[in-house]
């Protein structure tokens, strides 16, 4: 008899579902977003959990992303650079190379939601309507190499393409 009575109660549940907030959809923000960064944020908020309270530690790799969105990862990255700018979502901490070898994945904050004890921050209401422009961000410093010992001119590979070209530029002249 208690079997019974708890098959009933699974047919009354819903199944897994991703809410979205009307008043969210509703927002400029949301409407200034690419559809790429709306598909984003909605697989990220799929992996909110209301018992676990795992705002804050949410993380989509890229490479997960990929398989998942089924597309390349420059436009993910894009995404989430895109996210971060209209104030959907802010990295709690950065992604790095683990004790272990491998990679860990940035961990990210909902705005929508409540973090820890306090209310959600809903940084997207204070867009103040300026457009996303894609800067992609170095990895680190690069810097130009200068080596004024070696100078490019004296590699033999060099000499013989500068005197290929001379040749190019005399055939090209009229003078065999």
């Amino acid at each position: 008899m208690g079997r019974n009575r708890h098959r009933d109660e699974r047919k009354d549940r819903l199944p897994p579902f991703v809410p979205l907030l009307i008043d969210t959809l509703n927002q400029p923000a949301w409407r200034a977003m690419s559809h790429g960064a709306k598909v984003l944020y909605i697989a990220l908020k799929k992996r909110y959990n209301v018992k676990l309270h795992n705002n804050g530690r949410l993380f989509l790799s890229q490479r997960c992303a990929k398989k998942e969105l089924r597309s390349h990862w420059n436009q993910i990255a894009r995404w989430y650079r895109e996210l971060q700018h209209f104030g959907f979502v802010v990295m709690q901490s950065p992604g790095f190379l683990g004790v272990e070898g491998k990679g860990q994945s940035p961990r990210w904050r909902l705005t929508e939601l409540g973090y820890m004890n306090d209310p959600p921050t809903r940084e997207y209401q204070k867009w103040d309507g300026t457009r996303f422009k894609d800067k992609p961000q170095r990895r680190g410093p690069r810097q130009k190499e200068q080596n004024p010992v070696s100078e490019i001119t004296h590699t033999p590979c060099v000499k013989s393409l500068t005197k290929c070209r001379e040749r190019k530029h005399s055939r090209s002249a009229g003078q065999p």
